[in-house]
């Protein structure tokens, strides 16, 4: 007769439940990896931070050497990731960089966006008529604008009817990045950025 004691099952369950699951790439994306096109989306599985859209890299999974994550850049670190520049010979920030680099595009926000006001005029509504700049070099630079929430998580937007998330957060580069609204508001930022019409 196997006689179990309350401590000794506390003790196992304790074990099984403080157990971290090791983190697996989304296989939705499998068609991305590999081929240095830049669309892969957070979660996908990577090669390269060229695989990855921009802004994010690829960060190798613990205890997995064959294979990395796209993965936002402040979190590359974290949750059993070890870090930026998987398969990049270390130089997973290079990509991101170089497309900050690059010369943004000059896009006159929608008619439809409310007077919601900018980064420029700290909050308050334009006096005349602006436009945001939109780096058309960027992963989903084709959604900025359209205002059916067609945008991913740290894509550009002018405003938050651009995003999946319902999250556009003012950016000094001119246009504002689709973010997570809980993650966003935690952080103190507001989630009510547009371009002034």
């Amino acid at each position: 007769m196997v006689r179990l004691s309350i401590p000794a099952l506390l003790a196992f369950v304790t074990l099984a439940v403080a157990t971290p699951q090791p983190i697996t790439p989304d296989p939705s994306g499998a068609k991305n990896v590999g081929n240095g096109a830049g669309k892969q989306f957070i979660t996908g599985a990577c090669k390269s931070t060229a695989d990855c859209a921009q802004p994010a890299c690829c960060a190798g999974i613990a205890g997995d050497s064959s294979i990395g994550i796209c993965s936002g850049l402040a979190v590359g670190n974290v949750a059993g990731k070890t870090g930026c520049g998987f398969g990049d010979g270390g130089a997973g920030a290079a990509p991101a960089a170089a497309a900050a680099a690059t010369s943004p595009a000059r896009v006159a926000a929608p008619a439809a966006t409310p007077a919601a006001g900018n980064r420029t005029t700290g909050g308050a509504a334009a006096a005349a008529p602006g436009t945001c700049r939109v780096d058309s070099a960027k992963s989903g630079s084709q959604n900025v604008g359209k205002g059916n929430k067609s945008q991913f998580i740290t894509g550009q937007c002018l405003s938050k009817a651009d995003c999946a998330s319902n999250c556009c957060v003012g950016q000094a580069s001119g246009a504002g990045e689709c973010r997570a609204e809980l993650v966003a508001t935690q952080a103190g930022l507001s989630c009510n950025f547009a371009c002034t019409a």
